[in-house]
């Protein structure tokens, strides 16, 4: 599923503030309301990605200046970019692996730390 909702702005952009209540909104009309989705405005601490990840949270990363992904090619970085984090890499080099709206065959991967500043969304109970 790609991003097609065009409004206000009519390219599919979603602001990152209206993701967490949006999130809150969907799920709520479905019968699901035993959680909060909560935002971290600073940079985002590694160990926060791996306890969430750890206790099977998949969370929202929205990229500002995002780097290069694995997969696309030069010249399709992400840029300014919400994905969703679903796991990631510990070693010599930290890596987060993504589910983006731009494929939604495949998964993909970047280094941790390659975007200017991001901020990550938390669906907690």
């Amino acid at each position: 599923m790609g991003t097609s909702y065009k409004w206000p702005f009519g390219d599919g952009t979603t602001w990152p503030w209206n993701i967490g209540p949006g999130i809150e909104t969907v799920c709520n009309n479905h019968g699901y309301s035993n959680f909060d989705a909560s935002y971290v405005w600073y940079s985002i601490p590694w160990n926060d990605v791996k306890n969430e990840v750890n206790a099977n949270r998949p969370f929202v990363i929205c990229m500002l200046y995002g780097g290069l992904g694995s997969g696309y090619q030069p010249g399709q970085e992400y840029g300014n970019h919400c994905v969703t984090c679903i796991g990631y890499s510990d070693g010599s080099q930290d890596y987060v692996f993504l589910h983006d709206t731009w494929d939604t065959e495949n998964h993909h991967y970047i280094a941790f730390g390659s975007w200017w500043e991001a901020t990550a969304i938390w669906v907690r109970p």
